[in-house]
């Protein structure tokens, strides 16, 4: 897997992008399934950094949608989203997770979810922005215990 990334990654400094999604083709038919979730993973991340903001979030999108328990893969979306200045657009994936009511997330995780969100407003938000974490919370334990 690490010579298929630093690979990709060769191509995408270098500008080549359509040559590192063929090769990202190459590599997920030889690669073991897996390994497949990390590889996308890290092509996204890739993406973020010296392609395009649209492709990354395709990807990860995609990753997501396949693999919506993986808050792993959310919270690298989300700190990559932030990296780029697009913090409006992290809450957004954040809230969408939260709120979410057919979302498998245990209590556990979406504990997690509301301390990554509730440090990111503190970081970056404002006052209103936290209670609104607060509230959001709120109403997933209001929906956990009817």
């Amino acid at each position: 897997k690490k010579v298929w990334v630093v690979h990709l990654s060769y191509l995408l400094k270098q500008g080549r992008h359509q040559e590192a999604h063929a090769l990202l083709k190459r590599a997920l038919t030889s690669l073991p399934s897996y390994k497949h979730i990390e590889t996308m993973s890290k092509l996204a991340q890739l993406e973020f950094e010296f392609g395009s903001i649209e492709r990354a979030r395709t990807v990860f999108s995609g990753v997501l949608a396949k693999y919506p328990k993986r808050l792993d893969l959310l919270f690298v979306f989300v700190d990559k989203e932030i990296k780029a200045g697009e913090i409006d657009v992290a809450r957004s994936h954040l809230r969408k997770t939260a709120e979410n009511p057919s979302n498998k997330l245990q209590d556990k995780q979406m504990k997690k979810l509301f301390r990554k969100w509730m440090k990111i407003e503190e970081e970056h938000g404002s006052k209103e922005q936290q209670e609104e974490v607060k509230d959001v919370a709120r109403s997933y334990v209001e929906r956990r215990n009817e």
